[in-house]
């Protein structure tokens, strides 16, 4: 059998080639998205990074010198358009099997694209002259050449100099896929080249060159026509399990382990996850190594597998109360995704959503030894901000997701919004004043404290409140508390009452806590709860803000935190008015808790 030898071809080498795009492809689908990371990309390597890869290309060689694009006719369309601006003109060739408008376009009219990008004309302008191009591949490639010209034009981009580097520094990671009609044995990837390739910028996949062994599978099972529309099937419908996996509020909800967040395909997951495949023990070609075993062995590679488990998930997408619930497993970390679906098996629907319910019962039971005493960690007693705060963000994250669950209309909880923030717990009712800013939010927090507990019995804490009033009365309220010199008796005051009122109140406690991403708690700061909550809503309102580094930031505020803040939970009419969280307050949103969660507790 021959051998492919070289493995990294630089796309000089590329030149006279014919590559062929048969009919079970997909059509172009880049974007500006794309072609900018590859411009970018190409533009920013130094020669001292070593070679720039680009993902791989499968091909297959045919008896004709043609070259079949199996997978990566994204990438070679691109160059082809990128080389033709840059006056490379007809470097290569690409035939579109089903799409002849695509080959004559690319090879009679680019040099009409080509002048008219130059006059800045639109789409609706170009299809009014050729309407026989007004179709979605053609779109996406007029998109890209505008691009392409667009980020040419910044002054700083030197053509000739990026020319050269495309041509000698960027390298076509290249699989010929070689058949011998005798064993009818595969020539695919020598490993080293995963092990040690560290160069390129864009991960790999293994899916990539199994999806290349699913079709040559196909190529040898069946005839020629029969094979023709069994390779057009798969390449959709592997399509079409791609696309959705890119669905942000699909893959949040399914995906435990981020290392696969970053890769250009996402149906690595899906294929790992029927191979069992363990990242921790198993390097990242386990799963092509078992699909190549069995090619080589002629088993069934058996794509009905990968089908059945993207369907499973997707159906308990479209569960309301399964969603959540597994959402709520895999974002949390109590479960994995291989676990849930071994929990699965052999259920209903109404059952399986009785043993996810199960299970977060049984985490919810979980204790830890403390202080020589056995405690339940996720009792809502025993919740303490200092003590077991991932337990608390986790029964803050359930709160938020039984609103969905609970809720009539169609809305889920957004596990993207979820996972791409990092999250903190929050005290709604400040608990710790030395942490103002200024003087103003620390007089402030007093004062307001003073007026809540004026009509109480607790003599104490309006007396240590009087004598920290004493002397921050007399401070210049526009100063930080950095400028303010303190003596040690004054800071000792501010932690008395501070302590005093973070036992009464309990502050530390569930009913004091809620749900903030790391960017808009900074964003608020530590304020009195009055000005905090004007901040949130207001935040939460304009959907973003601007940081101090001029970036623009979007805000998720969860359902239950924007509800406590405006205090929809409370009962007490004259608390709602209150410019402070107190205890009436507090004792109405851990009801509210317990209510909300009592499901999940044995």
């Amino acid at each position: 059998m021959e051998e492919t030898k070289n493995l990294f071809i630089p796309v000089n080498q590329l030149q006279n080639k014919s590559f062929v795009v048969k009919d079970y492809q997909r059509g172009y689908k880049w974007t500006e998205k794309e072609i900018n990371a590859l411009l970018n990309d190409v533009n920013d390597h130094k020669e001292t990074d070593g070679k720039y890869c680009l993902q791989p290309v499968i091909v297959k060689t045919q008896d004709d010198a043609s070259i079949e694009l199996i997978d990566g006719q994204q990438r070679i369309t691109s160059i082809y358009l990128l080389l033709y601006y840059l006056k490379l003109e007809h470097f290569y060739t690409i035939s579109y099997q089903t799409r002849p408008a695509t080959k004559k376009f690319l090879e009679t009219e680019l040099a009409t694209l080509h002048k008219t990008i130059l006059e800045e004309i639109t789409w609706q302008n170009f299809i009014a002259v050729y309407p026989d191009y007004n179709n979605v591949d053609i779109f996406h490639l007029f998109q890209v050449y505008v691009h392409i010209h667009s980020w040419f034009k910044n002054p700083n981009i030197n053509n000739g100099g990026f020319l050269e580097k495309l041509e000698n520094n960027v390298n076509v990671i290249w699989y010929d896929i070689v058949v011998s009609n005798t064993n009818n044995q595969l020539q695919l990837i020598p490993e080293q080249v995963f092990l040690n390739l560290n160069a390129g910028k864009i991960p790999l996949t293994s899916s990539e060159l199994i999806k290349a062994l699913f079709i040559l599978e196909t190529q040898n099972k069946h005839a020629k026509e029969i094979a023709k529309l069994k390779a057009t099937e798969l390449a959709t419908e592997w399509d079409q399990i791609e696309t959705k996996l890119h669905d942000d509020l699909f893959w949040f909800f399914i995906c435990d382990n981020k290392q696969y967040n970053n890769a250009a395909t996402r149906i690595d997951f899906i294929i790992d996850l029927v191979n069992n495949r363990n990242s921790k023990e198993h390097d990242s070609l386990y799963s092509y190594r078992l699909y190549e075993t069995k090619f080589k062995n002629e088993e069934d590679l058996d794509w009905k597998a990968i089908k059945k488990t993207f369907n499973k998930l997707l159906e308990w997408h479209d569960n309301k109360r399964v969603y959540h619930l597994v959402g709520f497993l895999i974002v949390s970390e109590l479960k994995k995704l291989s676990a849930i679906i071994d929990l699965s098996k052999n259920k209903s629907k109404a059952a399986f959503a009785i043993a996810l319910e199960n299970e977060i019962k049984r985490a919810f039971s979980k204790t830890k030894k403390k202080d020589d005493k056995t405690v339940e960690v996720y009792n809502l007693e025993n919740l303490h901000y200092e003590n077991f705060k991932k337990q608390c963000n986790e029964i803050l994250l359930l709160l938020n997701i039984t609103y969905y669950i609970n809720s009539n209309g169609p809305h889920k909880f957004p596990f993207n919004l979820f996972k791409n923030e990092n999250w903190s717990v929050e005290h709604i009712n400040p608990q710790n004043p030395r942490d103002f800013k200024t003087v103003k939010y620390l007089l402030e927090w007093l004062m307001v404290n003073k007026e809540y507990y004026a009509n109480s019995d607790n003599k104490a804490i309006i007396e240590l409140l009087d004598k920290a009033l004493s002397f921050v009365t007399t401070f210049d309220t526009s100063k930080t508390l950095k400028d303010i010199k303190l003596s040690k008796e004054q800071i000792q005051d501010i932690e008395d009452v501070t302590e005093s009122i973070t036992i009464d109140l309990g502050l530390h406690g569930i009913s004091n806590l809620a749900l903030l991403d790391v960017n808009t708690n900074s964003k608020i700061g530590n304020k009195p709860f009055l000005e905090k909550r004007e901040e949130l809503l207001k935040l939460d309102q304009d959907g973003k803000y601007v940081n101090s580094k001029g970036e623009t930031k979007l805000v998720y505020l969860p359902i239950c935190t924007k509800n406590v803040f405006s205090k929809i939970y409370t009962t007490d009419k004259e608390s709602t008015l209150k410019s402070f969280f107190g205890k009436e307050d507090m004792d109405a949103y851990k009801l509210f808790i317990e209510t909300q969660l009592q499901p999940y507790y044995k």
